[in-house]
C-alpha cells in the first residue's frame, strides 16, 4: 500500500512516499493507502502525507498527488458506501500524515489526529461492512496490518478526548466539524483548518497534550510502518472510487 506523502514510501514509496496500510496506494504506514506509489519516507517533505522530519524509507504515507479539484477530499459524498467511508478514513489519514510531515508546529498534527479520531473508528467499520467481494482474500490483512495501523493509533486519540471530558454528544459535534473541514480541505495547506466549537477548545487542547504524551509523532511511530502486501486492494483504491487513488498516493488518470 502506498499512502504517499512527501518523505515517506513503501517500496516505491520508499522511492517516493500515502499508501494506506502500506499507505493506501498503499496509504497508511507513515501512512497513506502497495502498490507502487506508497509514501516515501525520507525527509521532511518527501512523499505525501509525511513530514517535516525524516521518516524511514519503509514507512507508508498518504499521497502527494491530488485529484483535479480545487478543494475537499474527493468521494465524501459518494453513493458507494465503501468509497465514501474510504474518503473519510483515508482522507483523515492523509491530513494527519501531511501535517506530521510539514506543519511548523508538531502539536498541530497531534491536534488534528485527536479531531480525526471522531470519524476514523466509524469509517473503519463502515469500510469493512461494505468490503468489496473481489477483495475478500485480502480483507483480514488489510483490516489488521494495513488500515488497522491507523485505526489503532486513532483509538488512542479518541480515548484521550474522552478522558479530557468529551462525552458522546461532544464527539458527535467534533465529528461534524471534522467532516466539514475535510469537505473544504485545500491541497496546498499542510495544516487543515478546523472550526472547533469554543466550548470544546479546552477539551481538544487537553486531549492533544495527552495523546502527544502517549504516542510518538505520526511519522516516527514504528507501528505506522506498513509492510504487508495488498496488491488487489491497492489497485482497487487506485481505480474504483472518486478520488482515483489520490488519497492512497496513486496517480490520477483521466
Amino acid at each position: 500500500m502506498a499512502l504517499g506523502v512527501v518523505g515517506c514510501t513503501r517500496d516505491d514509496v520508499a522511492d517516493a512516499p500515502v499508501t494506506v496500510a502500506t499507505t493506501p496506494t498503499s496509504v497508511p504506514a507513515t501512512v497513506a493507502p502497495t502498490t507502487t506509489a506508497a509514501p516515501a519516507p525520507t525527509t521532511a517533505a518527501t512523499s505525501t502525507p509525511p513530514i517535516s522530519a525524516t521518516t524511514p524509507p519503509s514507512t507508508v504515507a498518504p499521497p502527494t498527488t491530488e485529484p483535479d479539484v480545487d478543494a475537499g477530499v474527493p468521494g465524501l459524498d459518494s453513493d458507494d458506501a465503501f468509497c465514501s467511508a474510504w474518503s473519510r478514513f483515508g482522507g483523515s489519514w492523509q491530513v494527519v500524515l501531511t501535517a506530521s510531515a510539514f506543519a511548523p508546529d508538531p502539536n498541530d498534527a497531534s491536534r488534528l489526529e485527536a479531531l480525526a479520531s471522531t470519524v476514523v473508528a466509524d469509517s473503519y467499520e463502515a469500510m469493512f461492512a461494505a468490503w468489496p467481494a473481489e477483495l475478500d482474500s485480502e480483507e483480514a490483512v488489510v483490516a489488521d496490518g494495513y488500515f488497522g495501523a491507523f485505526q489503532r493509533r486513532s483509538a488512542d486519540a479518541l480515548a484521550a478526548l474522552s478522558e479530557a471530558g468529551a462525552d458522546a454528544a461532544d464527539i458527535d459535534r467534533l465529528a461534524e466539524v471534522w467532516g466539514d473541514a475535510l469537505a473544504r480541505r485545500s491541497p496546498s495547506d499542510p495544516v487543515l483548518a478546523v472550526d472547533v466549537p469554543a466550548d470544546l477548545a479546552g477539551v481538544v487542547a487537553a486531549a492533544t497534550d495527552d495523546f502527544a504524551a502517549q504516542r510518538p509523532p505520526f511519522t516516527q511511530d514504528p507501528t505506522m510502518v506498513i509492510t504487508v502486501e495488498t496488491p488487489l486492494t491497492d489497485q482497487f483504491l487506485a481505480s474504483a472510487c472518486p478520488d482515483q487513488g489520490s488519497i492512497a498516493g496513486g496517480d490520477v488518470t483521466g
